[in-house]
């Protein structure tokens, strides 16, 4: 499968695999499942009241405050707050993410939802499986506009990637909140490491974006931090697996 370079602005280039459209079809699945869930519940707790609503408009407010409006945006709202994903592609382990080595921001994920009406709504889903199939990076039409493209979360990497630290039989986690980095992030941070040895303004830049994210300060110097930050990762992953 093809691969997707990313240089981010720390001028570390990363490689994602592109999420496959079986990946996709899935995670669309689990979010149609969702959707049938909620309207069910909506059906629950409605069914009741139709024969109180005196004014129909009344009636279809209500149908479109709480459940078409919230399907409608159901994608737009989890991919802004759960950090590119929907409960779907969490579940498939894929996620949205930027083409040009940052965040993406709230209009990125604005042009995907937008594009959905064209790419899945409108022809049942088959224009965005055949544009992301053929399309190499596994974008359809709203990625391709927005700049983003769908990766799995996990991806393939090299033996010296993925080594670790030693970790003691009674260590102690320093940083707790590392456990919110992705495995990509830590990748990240090994290359942002290595290349501070002759990069301080790189090593303090990555630093100062890694205690933004956790929510954490330190007195640690900032090579120490990220060694720290890697250590308790290792031994957080190690003890989940």
């Amino acid at each position: 499968m093809s691969k997707i370079r990313i240089q981010t602005t720390q001028n570390v280039a990363l490689d994602f695999t592109p999420a496959s459209v079986g990946d996709r079809i899935l995670a669309h699945i689990i979010d149609w499942i969702i959707f049938f869930a909620w309207g069910t519940l909506y059906m629950l707790v409605f069914s009741g009241l139709d024969s109180s609503f005196d004014d129909n408009i009344l009636g279809i407010i209500i149908l479109f405050v709480f459940l078409i409006l919230p399907i409608m945006c159901y994608d737009l709202l989890f991919e802004v707050f759960m950090n590119g994903q929907s409960i779907g592609k969490r579940a498939m382990k894929i996620r949205v993410i930027n083409l040009y080595g940052t965040q993406p921001t709230l209009g990125s994920y604005l042009m995907r939802w937008l594009f959905r009406l064209v790419d899945t709504m409108l022809f049942g889903s088959v224009v965005a499986l055949i544009t992301a199939a053929a399309n190499g990076k596994g974008q359809r039409f709203g990625d391709i506009a927005a700049g983003t493209a769908v990766v799995k979360i996990k991806p393939l990497v090299s033996l010296e990637q993925l080594r670790q630290e030693s970790i003691f039989e009674n260590y102690q986690v320093v940083f707790p909140a590392v456990s919110i980095l992705s495995d990509q992030d830590i990748i990240t941070l090994r290359a942002v490491l290595k290349k501070g040895e002759h990069n301080h303004q790189l090593l303090e830049e990555a630093t100062e974006k890694v205690k933004e994210v956790m929510g954490v300060s330190t007195d640690l110097n900032d090579a120490d931090f990220l060694k720290q930050v890697l250590k308790d990762h290792t031994y957080l992953t190690t003890i989940e697996s």
